[in-house]
């Protein structure tokens, strides 16, 4: 009897041991030259062991020179999310809005249902809450989604939340903000939980898409792929030009019932008509044609008829084509397949990687995720792009860690920093700059706060401290500009044309990360050069205007 517990208890053990093995190894680096083993001190450290060239190793990936690492030092922001799993979905607001008009930032952080939302001012190193008077939320409730956005037109950026009051438009008056609800009816079971905002019909207007999520009291699972009836419906709505919205789901093709998390207008096909892509939770990449302003029409794309847990969305041409590219966070591999795949049949294909889907033209796309060696990565929120050392190539930042999944109480994870190779790859390098967030990151952000060129960092962290990391910078050069947040510039695309006919490209969206916004600055890192050959501007509308004279090492106003 004795030999048979000692055995039980030896095969219950082992499978401890290799339980917390997995669990503890999830966080390194998944494409990192396991022959130098792992070592559990930071990359910088003394005692590392070294490896051919006499750096250290612990999985940091050495093949990106120390010299294209930038390097962030963290600020003050004195702001910590409170998450109550029994009374808001794990999802906190989070936008980058210049209430000023002074060039720089302002952050927006939502807090958790017993605490009040806030907003932050730059200044001198530091974040501080702003004089802005912000508009407290209905009593018991959670905002999930922000973006900022005029909505009115009159040069004053406003703010658009989404929570389980529904959605309110933070009217900016130039000196505080106040409070109007936007008429939406949702069904019973449906909450709003992201926004995107575009002008899609060419009537001069924003229009809106509302990601949606169904109800706390009404979820029965978090695996649940097949049913077609559970989950949330979200919502198209169209501006009738006094900022008073009617659904039009319908009648553009939108119809469906399931749980988003985020969607974003984006002119795919670059034929001046914005489209929409959909990132639906335990489901499917949804990828809209815009036909003409008049419907949107559901195109393939490689995860149709598969299945993942698809949630932020990044945005930008990372391979300076000239098309817009897209990254999706996913379970990736902390999850076991076995749990991951829940109701899924043998038959359905499952798909726990990240995703990048290069756009190849025309609503052709590829996922890339293996070959650019961002596929294999672990669970994820959401993500963006941007040229953090101003290469010339833009990097990938992604936030980590389920607040509601236990192993990350127990193992966190980094949150992936990574910077893009020369050769269309990218490198997790988040210990060598600086960056690893381990506070349960809903997203990244980035802006440019102390307007030296190189973007900075922000992650919306849903239970402990917000971080704040200023980029170091460098001696590259760049060229940036600033949108109007209005209706005629949503969606526009940017190509910058070097003197050595290269091209660089990126379009200004709203709502990228997850339940995000994102600055309304684009940036083009330009390396050694100190001019460029050519910069022109493609308005949501098709015109297509060259930019005069623009400013290298400048911010340049739209």
């Amino acid at each position: 009897m004795k030999k048979i517990l000692f055995s039980v208890l030896g095969i219950v053990l082992l499978f401890v041991a290799v339980l917390l093995y997995f669990l503890k190894s999830d966080s390194s680096n998944p494409y990192q030259d396991t022959a130098w083993g792992r070592f559990s001190g930071t990359c910088a450290s003394e005692e590392a062991p070294k490896d051919n060239f006499g750096k250290n190793f612990k999985g940091c990936d050495y093949s990106v020179p120390a010299s294209e690492i930038p390097v962030f030092q963290n600020a003050k922001l004195s702001f910590s999310n409170t998450f109550d799993n029994k009374k808001s979905l794990p999802l906190m607001a989070s936008a980058m809005i210049d209430v000023d008009n002074d060039g720089v930032d302002e952050v927006f952080l939502s807090g958790g249902v017993t605490e009040q939302d806030q907003l932050f001012h730059y200044n001198s190193g530091t974040f501080k809450k702003s004089t802005y008077n912000i508009p407290h939320k209905p009593e018991n409730t959670t905002t999930y989604g922000a973006v900022s956005f005029d909505l009115d037109s009159d040069g004053k950026t406003d703010l658009l939340l989404a929570g389980d009051y529904g959605v309110l438009w933070y009217k900016n008056t130039g000196s505080s903000f106040t409070s109007h609800k936007i008429e939406i009816s949702f069904d019973d079971k449906s909450v709003p939980v992201a926004l995107s905002l575009a002008d899609i019909d060419r009537d001069g207007d924003a229009d809106m898409f509302v990601s949606s999520y169904i109800k706390l009291d009404k979820m029965e699972g978090q695996t649940i792929f097949k049913d077609s009836n559970y989950g949330a419906s979200s919502l198209l709505l169209l501006n009738d030009g006094n900022s008073k919205f009617t659904d039009a789901t319908a009648e553009y093709g939108l119809s469906y019932v399931h749980n988003t998390f985020s969607g974003v207008f984006v002119d795919i096909d670059n034929d001046g008509f914005m489209d929409l892509v959909v990132a639906h939770d335990t489901g499917e990449v949804r990828t809209y044609k815009n036909e003409n302003g008049s419907q949107f029409k559901m195109k393939r794309n490689p995860t149709t008829g598969k299945f993942a847990y698809p949630m932020g969305i990044a945005v930008g041409d990372y391979n300076n084509d000239g098309n817009i590219d897209f990254f999706f966070s996913n379970t990736g591999s902390s999850v076991p397949s076995f749990l991951a795949r829940g109701d899924l049949d043998k038959e359905d294909i499952f798909n726990s990687d990240w995703i990048l889907l290069r756009n190849d033209g025309k609503f052709n796309f590829t996922d890339v995720a293996k070959e650019t060696k961002t596929a294999d990565f672990e669970f994820s929120w959401g993500a963006i792009f941007e040229d953090f050392n101003l290469d010339g190539k833009q990097d990938l930042v992604v936030a980590e860690n389920y607040v509601d999944f236990p192993p990350h109480k127990l193992f966190k994870l980094p949150g992936r920093f990574m910077i893009q190779r020369p050769d269309g790859t990218f490198a997790a390098v988040e210990d060598q700059a600086n960056v690893i967030n381990k506070n349960y990151g809903i997203t990244p952000l980035s802006s440019d706060f102390n307007q030296d060129g190189y973007p900075d960092l922000v992650f919306a962290n849903l239970s402990g401290s917000a971080k704040v990391h200023l980029n170091k910078g460098g001696t590259a050069n760049y060229i940036s500009f600033r949108f109007p947040e209005t209706a005629q510039y949503a969606g526009s695309r940017m190509t910058v044309v070097k003197n050595d006919g290269t091209t660089l490209t990126d379009t200004y969206i709203i709502g990228e990360g997850l339940a995000s916004d994102q600055t309304s600055t684009l940036s083009f890192g330009l390396g050694n050069e100190n001019t460029v050959k050519s910069v022109s501007l493609h308005l949501p509308n098709g015109e297509t205007k060259e930019i005069q004279n623009p400013k290298v090492n400048a911010l340049n106003q739209i």
